[in-house]
């Protein structure tokens, strides 16, 4: 549990970054909710959203974080990957290689599998959220974000610049200085091993990028360091042993099913060698219609609102294309799909979607609350309250999320005429918003008598 002392920290940390460090934020997601956290962090931490931006699109992203650099010292990027699917994925690498030193990546994302994060850390990540997340905890991640040493920081790129101009005596003199800071430092062995390397001392190497892997287990570049080491030392089976331990760590990389493949070649076992590419080339293919599937969904966002009839289509094509492959990563297409359908009045499809999304995450709040919401506009009062008893039973974190949602679960409740039951909802309602228009519209309406924020509505 994160103590209310931790949480003035973090705080802390993040006030600094803003308003002292000059740091921004660019937000790159589509999520109305997820934005509204967001925002909710700066509120709470006292700061003015002016160092907050928003891109709707990730491929844009880059060009917006850079013309941010001229006013701003650094760019968290908060990248929604619900926002094109696992397709965002393939961005990150290209934002961290383009952007350098002065961004850092914070991934946000529906729950996934360890596979999937790992491949998010590899592919440039700094960290990864799992939505959906409170305000303290966004500001706890960002400022584990934004914390490391920043001294650090600045000398292991000084000592990556020296040992790129063979100034190898200066690149040694800088990482003992990284070792006297931080002596488990898994960057400084690497850079010890970098080192090494550029000087032929290739067994010193090998015990240094050896060592940094023994300081951090999970960190994948040592063992990346290594597998380059034997193989520029002609050690295939050396080298073939840390390949596969990095395909086991992280499986959905295909560029390293091909160096797989091709060490086996280069070994004389073709019969792996073509195992391999074929397992890389499904690798891509799954990729590909992972791409199909974000155009798609960004087809059915430019229709969404204007004309729902025509994103509901590309939505259910973006969910065949899914087929047997539909996960709860995906569960963010079937929230949407069951919006485009409920716009057009068509409640009881939305529910058959949404009850094709609990075959893949059975015990899923949110989509028994989506349930509930379109029972509710079938003015099925029963089968609303039900999934929302469910809702509250398998997320109960979800009534303190928007004040719409105590509010449509009190709807259910007075449709069936037990307003003292529909009270305690919208008192929770009013607690969080106490402007909701809906909550008052509602007290206003069944009893019959205009109630102000600060007061309780009568339980009969």
């Amino acid at each position: 549990m994160i103590t209310r002392k931790k949480l003035n920290i973090y705080d802390k940390i993040f006030k600094h970054f803003i308003s002292k460090d000059k740091g921004c934020i660019l937000a790159i997601t589509s999520d109305q909710l997820f934005s509204k956290v967001i925002r909710g962090a700066f509120r709470s931490a006292g700061l003015p959203t002016n160092s907050l931006f928003n891109c709707s699109q990730l491929d844009k992203a880059i060009s917006q974080g850079k013309s941010l650099l001229v006013r701003f010292t650094q760019v968290i990027f908060l990248v929604d990957t619900t926002m094109e699917g696992k397709t965002g994925v393939i961005h990150l690498k290209s934002i961290k290689e383009l952007m350098g030193s002065s961004c850092r990546i914070v991934v946000a994302t529906n729950e996934v599998g360890r596979e999937r994060i790992i491949q998010m850390y590899e592919m440039g990540a700094d960290n990864v959220i799992i939505k959906p997340i409170s305000v303290d905890s966004l500001i706890q991640k960002i400022a584990h974000t934004i914390n490391p040493n920043k001294k650090i920081g600045r000398l292991v790129d000084e000592c990556r610049a020296m040992i790129a101009l063979d100034e190898l005596d200066k690149a040694e003199e800088t990482v003992q200085a990284i070792i006297s800071i931080k002596a488990d430092s898994p960057i400084a062995y690497i850079l010890k091993g970098d080192i090494a390397k550029k000087k032929k001392e290739f067994d010193t190497a090998e015990q240094n990028y050896l060592q940094a892997s023994r300081f951090n287990g999970h960190y994948l570049d040592p063992l990346k360091k290594l597998a380059e080491l034997y193989s520029d030392t002609n050690r295939l089976e050396k080298k073939l042993e840390l390949l596969k331990k990095l395909d086991v760590i992280s499986p959905l990389n295909p560029e390293r099913k091909i160096d797989i493949a091709q060490t086996y070649l280069e070994a004389g076992n073709e019969e792996m060698a073509i195992q391999n590419f074929n397992l890389a080339v499904e690798q891509v293919k799954k990729q590909v219609g992972e791409m199909i599937c974000g155009t798609l969904m960004k087809i059915a966002r430019k229709a969404q609102g204007v004309r729902p009839d025509i994103s509901s289509k590309y939505i259910s094509m973006a969910i065949e294309q899914k087929g047997k492959l539909l996960s709860r990563e995906d569960l963010w297409m079937i929230a949407e799909m069951g919006v485009a359908l409920r716009q057009q009045g068509k409640w009881q499809e939305a529910i058959s979607y949404y009850k094709r999304g609990l075959e893949v995450a059975p015990l899923s709040g949110y989509l028994y609350y989506n349930i509930g919401v379109a029972y509710l506009q079938g003015k099925e009062f029963y089968k609303a309250l039900s999934s929302f008893q469910k809702t509250i039973e398998y997320s109960p974190e979800i009534l303190k999320k928007q004040a719409v949602i105590p509010c449509n679960i009190a709807k259910a409740y007075i449709g069936l005429g037990r307003k003292k039951e529909a009270a305690k909802f919208l008192n929770m309602a009013l607690k969080q918003d106490p402007d909701h228009k809906e909550t008052k519209r509602i007290l206003l309406t069944v009893w019959k008598k205009k109630i102000s924020a600060s007061r309780q509505p009568h339980q009969s």
